[in-house]
């Protein structure tokens, strides 16, 4: 196995596209589920565990956005010249509109070019939770949460390497 870097920030790609700067990082979840087995001969104590399935996500909040890029992981957006049209799509297939999302890590001020380091969810949609603060306090930012699907085919979820 390659060498990882345990600690740094990371470049983030949708669909081909690089979504620029995050602020407060960027949180990979991967979580297994399953059920417990029981015989009656052993009470209430599991005898076996069977796994049921996982789940992953991704959630990080961009900073310095544009709505060109914005509209890439708003579901049911438009742009065009300089005006985001959102619509409230009802029925839209997540799995169906998912994309391609890889994390890439930066050492040294330098996105990794070595896939080796890239990890990769090949059917991710993007749950925008949008609060965005006009003051003169804070930065604006604005939260994303990718949700990982196993591909339909391959039952891939997510991978790191090439």
């Amino acid at each position: 196995m390659n060498q990882t870097k345990d600690l740094g920030p990371c470049g983030v790609l949708f669909n081909s596209h690089d979504l620029g700067s995050t602020l407060g990082g960027v949180s990979f979840r991967y979580t297994e589920e399953s059920r417990p087995v029981h015989e009656d001969q052993k009470g209430v104590t599991e005898v076996d565990g069977i796994k049921v399935g996982a789940s992953c996500e991704v959630e990080l909040s961009l900073t310095r956005s544009s709505l060109a890029l914005l509209s890439i992981i708003i579901g049911g957006s438009s742009y065009t010249g300089s005006v985001l049209n959102v619509r409230n799509e009802v029925g839209r297939s997540m799995y169906d509109n998912a994309a391609a999302l890889v994390l890439k890590p930066i050492v040294n001020g330098v996105v990794s070019t070595s896939v080796s380091t890239w990890l990769t969810i090949p059917k991710a949609y993007p749950k925008v939770d949008l609060e965005v603060a006009y003051n003169n306090e804070g930065q604006r930012v604005y939260k994303v949460m990718f949700k990982g699907f196993p591909d339909a085919s391959s039952g891939l979820i997510w991978k790191i390497g090439a």
